[in-house]
């Protein structure tokens, strides 16, 4: 998944076509993160989360599983938001430009 941001476009290596559940989506998309925030120097055992629902509850982002790159591209989420919006499954949505909701459609 090629997305845009302010410091142009990055690679992600996630198909969003390829989930059916918000859950498998989420797990998918913080597996493609990791390797991309390691291919790029960082540290993914410190930088990218997965939320459950409970935890996502708890933060007050609403129940949803979510995963989170504070220290990714700025914007990520929201061009990778772009990029799940016709899975008939789930859909995401940014919460802030450094995490990604992934809700049951």
């Amino acid at each position: 998944m090629n997305i845009s941001t302010e410091y142009g476009p990055i690679e992600i290596d996630y198909d969003p076509s390829s989930y059916k559940t918000p859950h498998a989506a989420a797990k998918g998309m913080y597996k493609a993160l990791r390797k991309l925030c390691a291919e790029l120097g960082m540290d993914p055992n410190h930088e990218v989360f997965l939320c459950t629902p409970d935890h996502s509850e708890y933060m007050g982002t609403g129940r949803n599983w979510r995963v989170v790159w504070e220290s990714g591209p700025f914007e990520w989420a929201v061009g990778a938001s772009f990029e799940c919006e016709n899975n008939p499954y789930w859909f995401t949505e940014p919460y802030y430009s450094f995490d990604l909701c992934f809700v049951h459609g």
